[in-house]
């Protein structure tokens, strides 16, 4: 036996020796910052490893789904398991499904939460883990159940065979310890490295200043959409870059800000590194996330979607929330971007859920989504409009791209006005008569398409005289350009399309401008649909001979032939066989142009806004408050609420909506505070003014419901039209998680001047291990 006995001793000290059992002790020692990457170990492709350094967004939330931490390598899993500890327990609180345990139907309870604060939940595989367990879980696990399996026996919770007690132990347990270690981590105050250090209380104040001066740096360069880095950042460069720049700013301004940046500054604790920029900047975009949550709330809320492709040729998706907030108001936030791989609907499907779950918003909460389709801005349905936007971009490109071209343009409209001036023919005044030039086209903006026309006609005679001057004296590459483009230019085809396109295009600008107002709600945007749509009808019927007199007197200012509108009308190049019959010039204009174009218009109208979306209208305008409340109907309130939003209202509180209905029609049309009420957005602010919102809960609920409909998608154009602020053609390369931070501060500026300092430096020192103390 005692030959037998040391053997065994021997080989597990030696295999112990080399498993480096201790290699998490290791990981404190490591100086430089901490990176995330994807460990080189062959797992599961379900548990995904995120890339990006110290990156917050790019964990895995889901405990069923991330990826354990000792499969990271050594010198990051303190960088992690400390991003882990920020972001608390995943505790998501939803309706939970039911499983079949026996003969008995059981789930999980979300009061569970709050008995085991260290409980977690997994939304893909509906079972519960333990945050702590997983934490600190070595490759040979205690509790697998818990870690790694997840747990699903929920009838075994409750009563003396508790299996969460059983799992929590005594106090020499697993779960104690790895409970202890977690409360180290989130009060660094408590740590015994913490507790040796000397407690030099200057030293603190002077690097909390020093980091206070670089997150001031990072919100004022987010803020104004500017570059954060430069071409040459050493200490001798002259323009080191905006956020050094501004550091030094903040130096000049303040002698205390001087004694410790910069220069001044300890070597491996300057905090002014690319990735500490990032660092502090994501710290910032997440705390502005969380605070449109906060917002949000348990309210309905819909989405608003758009894609669009940015400098580098990505596709970028950017993701709008519109809800009504605790004041009564209606409010968009711009929450986040997303780069997708392409536009599929399963795709976007995808990236939408996965961001609505990181932030814990409920898709049983969603009451809408708008998606902005394909532009039909340019009327493709009719061919001769679609060759005359391609002959007004070729116009306005040729002379406008050229610098040279683009002055003489300047100077002939100069000319221009001083003999008109002269003539009599302008009125002078402060403001009046300002030399403009041509106007370019958006790809998706319908009101740029109406500038780009109306800075044509404005400018037509200067552009001919323009490109007159250039065919006799410009090179003689250019002079055939410029007189093929003149020559098309002066076509009669081209001008009646200009004056049409015009005339057209001043009725559905007010209608563009409209569906561009944030706070717009769904009754009065039908209503300017509405007014749009009997214009154009009117303009079918009774504008044709308007439109005939303004391009009779067009052509003659500009002394361009007219055909004779009695003649035979003959298509492509004249030749008889081309020819669909005897039809007058009048009627291929009339009918094939103006009619045409009319009735597409009118067809996209009826098409994008349909009989259900009328019906809704309908039953919507009966909160309008217009008139002292004249349209209000209680059988349409009821009936708006049964149809549309039957998930929100429950057969007994449709009966309290209908009881509410008489009191509310007769308290609005006798209180003088809401005498003068034009739009269903005043309605609901001033419920919530003078708290008559408790009066009228389900009133109130049903107006909050209709107000969500998202209306327009102009809150995805600014962000996209921020987008290019943001990555231009000098940023081209920036990350995707540092655009989108960047957009968020950019945008949301209430909210990101509202962070204080103070919690982005606990959240900072909470993130990651530092060279020096903050408190």
């Amino acid at each position: 036996m005692s030959n037998h006995e040391p053997k065994p001793k021997r080989s597990k000290f030696i295999h112990t020796w080399f498993k480096r059992t201790n290699v998490e002790s290791s990981s404190s020692n490591v100086v430089s910052e901490p990176s995330i990457s994807s460990p080189n170990i062959d797992v599961e492709p379900q548990p995904s490893i995120p890339e990006p350094q110290n990156n917050i967004n790019a964990l895995e939330r889901d405990p069923g789904l991330r990826c354990a931490i000792w499969k990271y390598p050594v010198n990051e899993r303190d960088s992690i398991r400390k991003t882990y500890v920020l972001l608390g327990p995943f505790q998501p609180e939803l309706e939970f499904p039911f499983t079949e345990q026996g003969s008995q139907q059981r789930r999980f309870q979300f009061s569970w939460f709050k008995s085991y604060p260290w409980l977690e939940y997994s939304i893909a595989l509906d079972r519960a883990y333990c945050f702590p367990c997983f934490l600190f879980d070595t490759e040979v696990s205690h509790h697998p159940a818990f870690t790694i399996d997840g747990f699903k026996a929920w009838k075994r919770v409750s009563g003396s065979d508790n299996v969460l007690m059983k799992h929590v132990g005594g106090l020499n347990s697993p779960h104690h310890a790895a409970m202890q270690k977690w409360d180290l981590i989130r009060n660094p105050t408590k740590q015994i490295e913490t507790v040796f250090q000397s407690k030099c209380l200057k030293d603190i104040e002077d690097n909390r200043l020093r980091l206070k001066a670089s997150i001031e740096s990072v919100r004022l360069l987010a803020n104004q959409g500017a570059a954060f880095r430069g071409h040459d950042e050493t200490e001798d460069s002259l323009n080191a870059g905006h956020f050094r720049e501004v550091i030094k700013s903040f130096s000049r301004m303040s002698v205390e800000v001087e004694r410790v940046v910069l220069g001044n500054a300890p070597g491996n604790a300057k905090y002014i590194s690319p990735s500490i920029q990032k660092q502090l900047l994501n710290i910032l975009g997440n705390k502005v996330r969380n605070k449109i949550r906060e917002e949000v709330g348990d309210s309905k809320y819909c989405i608003l979607v758009d894609e669009a492709v940015d400098t580098s040729s990505k596709e970028q998706m950017a993701i709008i929330l519109r809800f009504v907030d605790c004041q009564g108001i209606i409010r968009e936030r711009f929450f986040k971007i997303v780069s997708v791989p392409d536009t599929t609907s399963q795709t976007l499907k995808d990236e939408i859920s996965k961001v609505l779950t990181m932030y814990n918003l409920q898709v049983r909460n969603m009451r809408g989504q708008g998606y902005d389709g394909a532009s039909n801005m340019r009327a493709k349905g009719v061919h001769d409009i679609w060759q005359f936007f391609s002959t007004l971009s070729l116009i306005v490109n040729f002379v406008d791209s050229s610098a040279k071209r683009h002055s003489a343009l300047k100077a002939v409209r100069k000319e221009e006005i001083a003999d008109l001036v002269a003539c009599g023919q302008l009125q002078t005044g402060t403001g009046a008569n300002q030399v403009c030039t041509l106007q370019r086209a958006a790809a998706t903006r319908w009101s740029s398409h109406f500038r780009s026309i109306k800075s044509l006609i404005e400018l037509f005679s200067s552009t001919k005289k323009t490109l007159d001057d250039m065919i006799e004296q410009a090179p003689l590459e250019l002079q055939g350009q410029a007189l093929s483009i003149l020559k098309a230019m002066r076509s009669f085809d081209f001008v009646f399309c200009l004056l049409l396109m015009h005339k057209l295009m001043k009725i559905t600008e007010v209608l563009c401008q409209t569906l561009q107002r944030k706070s717009l709600d769904f009754v009065h945007a039908m209503k300017f649909v509405g007014h749009t749509k009997s214009f154009l009808q009117e303009m079918r019927e009774e504008g044709w001979d308007d439109l005939v007199r303004n391009v009779e007197s067009f052509c003659e200012k500009h002394d361009i032939d007219m055909p004779d509108m009695n003649a035979r009308y003959k298509d492509g190049t004249g030749r008889g066989c081309q020819q669909r019959g005897f039809i007058t010039v009048e009627h291929h204009y009339r009918i094939d142009v103006f009619n045409a174009l009319v009735d597409f218009q009118l067809s996209e109208l009826n098409r994008r806004f349909s009989d259900q979306t009328s019906e809704l209208l309908i039953l919507s305008s009966t909160l309008d408050p217009r008139d002292n409340f004249r349209n209000f109907k209680t059988e349409d309130a009821c009936n708006l609420a049964k149809k549309f939003y039957p998930e929100d209202f429950v057969d007994s509180e449709m009966f309290a909506l209908e009881l509410e209905c008489a009191y509310y029609e007769k308290d609005m049309r006798s209180d003088p505070k809401f005498q003068n009420l034009e739009s269903i957005s005043d309605l609901c602010r001033m419920l919530v003014q003078t708290r008559k919102s408790e009066i009228f809960p389900m009133l109130y609920r049903l107006i909050c419901l209709v107000l969500t409909i998202p209306v327009s998608t102009a809150t995805t154009e600014r962000a996209f039209s921020a987008m290019n602020i943001i990555k231009n053609k000098l940023r081209n390369k920036m990350e995707d998680e540092f655009l989108g931070d960047c957009m968020v501060l950019h945008i949301e500026k209430e909210y990101a001047e509202s962070i204080d300092n103070e919690s982005v430096i606990k959240d900072f020192e909470a993130c990651g291990t530092r060279r020096v103390r903050f408190s």
